[in-house]
């Protein structure tokens, strides 16, 4: 009896290894160099090289986390799949009001849904008094 508990358990432990291996390693991941300190949910970041990992892929609701390549700097951000045209390259979208950048959207290669981020207060109030809009595209690997 004492066996069949053993084998179980480490039939349990094998199995669940397994699965956490496999979802690692379907992770979707972009690597980009930011040439401008941008906001992503009211963080700033500095100008640089970033990772952007979708952390929940099978979820309705995907989640983003931006980091800087040397992990001194992250951010998390929630979005909202928005359904459009299938990009050959990795992009990122930022909206520049004024003087600042804020993090709008990601889209991976080969994929028609676009994963646009949720707005900060900040970035409702940019919207909102800012004279100058405009949108930068940046492509990622």
């Amino acid at each position: 009896m004492k066996r069949i508990i053993s084998i179980t358990f480490v039939i349990i432990i094998l199995a669940t290894a397994y699965t956490a291996g496999a979802q690692q390693s379907s992770a979707q991941v972009m690597i980009a160099n930011i040439p401008f300190a941008f906001t992503a949910n009211s963080k700033t970041l500095p100008a640089g090289k970033y990772t952007i990992t979708v952390l929940n892929s099978s979820s309705d609701r995907k989640a983003l986390q931006i980091r800087s390549m040397n992990g001194r700097f992250s951010a998390m951000i929630l979005t909202n799949a928005v359904i459009g045209h299938v990009s050959d390259n990795a992009k990122l979208v930022f909206e520049r009001y004024d003087d600042r950048y804020f993090f709008a959207q990601a889209q991976l290669p080969g994929d028609s849904t676009t994963l646009a981020a949720l707005r900060s207060k900040e970035h409702k109030h940019a919207v909102a008094t800012a004279k100058m809009k405009s949108v930068v595209v940046i492509l990622a690997e």
